[in-house]
């Protein structure tokens, strides 16, 4: 029996080594690789952070009313999002997310519920983030 692969909106950042998941998984079809879920509630759970991520980011990323977001708009609410509540929580201080699912965990049993996440502490680091730094 094949595993089940789900959804996962931050595989970009897996993929690339940026991040680390233990429930992150890559699939390939016709040749393309793209990253997966291999836990459903973790799935669910990291793409509802990610709907509240981008629900609250539109004003950060002049934004409004746009449906379709450029990958690099989308990284920054991921990346920037995720190493702010990593931040706020004391959870490390590195540029780094060592398990995406382990933070989305630690998020959940603070916030019980994405909607009480202070979107307001988060939002001036998504702003701010960026992949590269200009030399």
């Amino acid at each position: 029996m094949p595993n089940k692969h789900y959804t996962c909106p931050f595989s970009h950042l897996i993929l690339s080594g940026r991040c680390g998941c233990k429930f992150g998984a890559k699939d390939c079809i016709a040749e393309k690789e793209f990253g997966a879920c291999l836990d459903r509630s973790s799935s669910k759970q990291c793409q509802s952070l990610y709907v509240h991520l981008r629900d609250n980011s539109d004003f950060v990323l002049n934004a409004h009313h746009q449906n379709n977001l450029s990958a690099g708009q989308q990284s920054k609410i991921k990346m920037g999002g995720l190493l702010a509540l990593q931040e706020i929580l004391n959870i490390e201080n590195s540029n780094q997310i060592e398990d995406i699912s382990n933070l989305v965990r630690i998020i959940e049993e603070k916030y019980i519920d994405f909607e009480n996440i202070h979107f307001s502490r988060i939002m001036p680091r998504i702003a701010q983030f960026k992949f590269r730094k200009k030399p």
